[in-house]
């Protein structure tokens, strides 16, 4: 991988992660519906594409890795209308759940000066999302989905460890 992308210090860690989550990718194309699979790969193609360009290793110039974000963001928020249409509620609630970590993470980078103003509130709703998420976890159990049960605390811990470090968002800042 480093002669690709010499720049990219990539720990065992995160690669296994990666690697996990495609095999997942793999596994929903072969036994779920289409549209979980298309949710799986096209999330991974972002965090992949995210964590590369925050490596200093892009494979594209700004504007087109901004227009194919543009697409696999287009694609999302298709599978959630899909989602809804079929009433699969787990998936739907999931889904709003990643959708506002995002936004939370958004803001950090968009308005740092606003989220330092209202940190406290700020560090409130991440931690009432990864509640929700870790939630899902528990729901997906409950309902013998051992699939999305895996996949959904796979995220978690993706996104914890590649996306956000986790201990020093959840680390309460003091005023």
């Amino acid at each position: 991988m480093s002669k690709y992308f010499p720049n990219l210090n990539y720990p065992k860690f995160k690669l296994t992660i990666v690697a996990l989550l495609a095999l997942n990718t793999v596994i929903y194309a072969l036994s779920d519906t289409l549209t979980s699979a298309a949710d799986a790969l096209v999330w991974l193609v972002l965090l992949v594409l995210y964590e590369l360009e925050t490596n200093g290793a892009a494979p594209l110039a700004y504007d087109k890795l901004h227009q194919l974000r543009n697409v696999l963001i287009t694609v999302i928020v298709l599978v959630f209308v899909s989602y809804l249409h079929d009433k699969k509620w787990l998936d739907v609630v999931n889904s709003l759940f990643w959708f506002a970590l995002i936004a939370l993470l958004e803001c950090e980078v968009r308005w740092p000066d606003k989220v330092l103003k209202h940190r406290q509130s700020y560090w409130l709703a991440t931690v009432t999302v990864f509640t929700g998420l870790i939630a899902m976890v528990i729901a997906w159990v409950w309902q013998s989905a051992w699939l999305n049960a895996y996949d959904a605390m796979l995220w978690i811990i993706a996104f914890g460890a590649i996306e956000v470090d986790i201990f020093q968002l959840l680390q309460r800042k003091t005023l």
